[in-house]
């Protein structure tokens, strides 16, 4: 699971389940035991009374009579349930009943599997004379030839199985209970525990949007390896950066004067070839600057933690438009969410959007607008496999401005590096190259349409973080 909280939660519930379910199945197939054996208990207590008291008259040569209450009232209690009767070998002479009896005979329905454990006899399911269940300790004893007795005393069925319900209720109440405390006690320790997680997102987000160095604190051994190591990571992180700026800068400085003489060495030459080889030249010097841009802005946008606020770069170069192209007295619109901030350099966010107003500056007849604004554009939107899903939030830059905007079939073109629709307008035909190049570092978008006011509308998507 995505979730170690719901991935422990979800196990705990079900051995929870099934350690309440299981206990309580138990403890009532154990109470249900203990009070059959308790119930036949007072069953053959009472058999072997009944037994004693007709066996001392019948070696006395004393003429029978009923025996008395044997110590229990309930027998003399009509319809209570609790009989006894002593008949004949052959079950239909009743020689004596209880009193609770009254008169009638009892119903035998079913033998149970549970043997009686004093000698030969048999528990038995049946019903009294009003039709109650009871449970039947039926035995046959025999005291000399001709003189064999079936022995039978009963109990009211229906206050065991009473005495078993409510057991197995409050036995239920109580594992339901049980359960609860359980499932409780083991969220607060899912939670207690993964505490430290917590922490440790929090720290590594300090990181991410440029607020700490390093992932500080104290963490528990599971996760103090990782912690050590992130840290590790991102201190390398650094300084491959710092060496790769280094080693950029001295290969731009080793290549810059070679080239300049070379170029000045060819003008001042008598060659016939002379502008062939100047312009050789320039496309050497252009391709080594594209290569050390791709590399400047890769190594860039690797950084960890590194974050630009966008609102001062977009109103500062959308300021310095308006004194680089004063003669177009162009009317600037800004507006932006101050609290939005780009996952990237500033130098990177500058070049890009100063490539975008600085074209609308070009083209536009008296309106530029500007904007900036948090999560995708509808147009953003359609392009999902842009996206990237490391990123929670992203923002949009909307640059528009009222010239007269190229047609669909153009916009590919306008994207290929050094290509100038017009070369009327100054400029090397590198801006919106540069600007796809370092939005596609980034794992952003870049896209052109167009605007509602009638000229190019450009739109670019980059990763951003809201500050708190």
């Amino acid at each position: 699971m995505k979730s170690i909280t719901r991935y422990l939660v979800i196990n705990i519930s079900i051995w929870a389940l099934l350690a309440a379910l299981s206990a309580g199945v138990i403890l009532t197939s154990l109470f249900r035991t203990s009070a059959e054996d308790a119930f036949d208990g007072q069953l053959d207590m009472v058999l072997k009374m009944l037994v004693g008291e007709l066996a001392t008259q019948l070696f006395s040569s004393e003429e029978l009579s009923r025996p008395g209450s044997l110590g229990q009232p309930r027998f003399e209690l009509p319809l209570s349930g609790w009989y006894w009767t002593v008949s004949r070998s052959n079950k239909d002479e009743l020689v004596f009943a209880s009193l609770s009896l009254g008169g009638e005979n009892l119903t035998v329905e079913s033998q149970s599997e549970k043997q009686y454990t004093g000698g030969i006899g048999r528990y038995l399911m049946g019903k009294g004379p009003d039709g109650k269940r009871i449970r039947i300790l039926e035995r046959e004893i025999s005291f000399g030839p001709d003189q064999s007795y079936y022995f039978r005393v009963t109990g009211n069925a229906a206050e065991l199985d009473e005495q078993i319900r409510s057991f197995e209720n409050r036995a239920w109440l109580l594992m339901v209970l049980f359960g609860v405390v359980l499932l409780t006690a083991s969220l607060l320790l899912v939670r207690t525990a993964l505490r430290p997680l917590t922490k440790l997102q929090r720290r590594v987000r300090d990181v991410a949007i440029g607020k700490s160095e390093a992932i500080v604190g104290s963490y528990p051994v599971e996760v103090d390896g990782l912690v050590e190591e992130a840290n590790i990571l991102i201190s390398s992180n650094k300084e491959t950066l710092e060496r790769a700026r280094t080693q950029l800068g001295n290969l731009a400085h080793a290549l810059k004067t070679p080239l300049s003489v070379i170029t000045n060495e060819v003008r001042s030459s008598d060659l016939q070839n002379a502008d062939m080889l100047v312009q050789q030249v320039d496309v050497m010097r252009d391709q080594i600057q594209l290569y050390l841009d791709r590399a400047r802005f890769a190594a860039r946008h690797n950084t960890i933690g590194t974050v630009t606020k966008a609102d001062p770069v977009l109103k500062k170069l959308t300021g310095v438009m308006s004194k680089i192209h004063p003669e177009k007295m162009v009317d600037y619109e800004c507006s932006a969410d101050s609290d939005i901030c780009f996952r990237g350099e500033e130098q990177d966010l500058e070049e890009m959007i100063g490539n975008l107003v600085d074209n609308a500056c070009k083209w536009a007849s008296s309106r530029v607008v500007v904007s900036l604004t948090e999560g995708l554009e509808e147009a953003a939107v359609k392009r999902p496999q842009k996206k990237n899903a490391n990123v929670r939030k992203w923002l949009s830059i909307i640059v528009e401005d009222d010239g007269p905007g190229i047609s669909e079939g153009k916009i590919d073109e306008a994207l290929k590096r050094g290509k100038r629709l017009d070369e009327s307008k100054p400029g090397s035909g590198l801006g919106l190259s540069i600007v796809t190049e370092i939005a596609n570092l980034y794992q952003g978008t870049f896209s052109l349409e167009r605007a509602s006011l009638g000229g190019l509308r450009a739109e670019l998507v980059l990763p951003a973080i809201k500050e708190e």
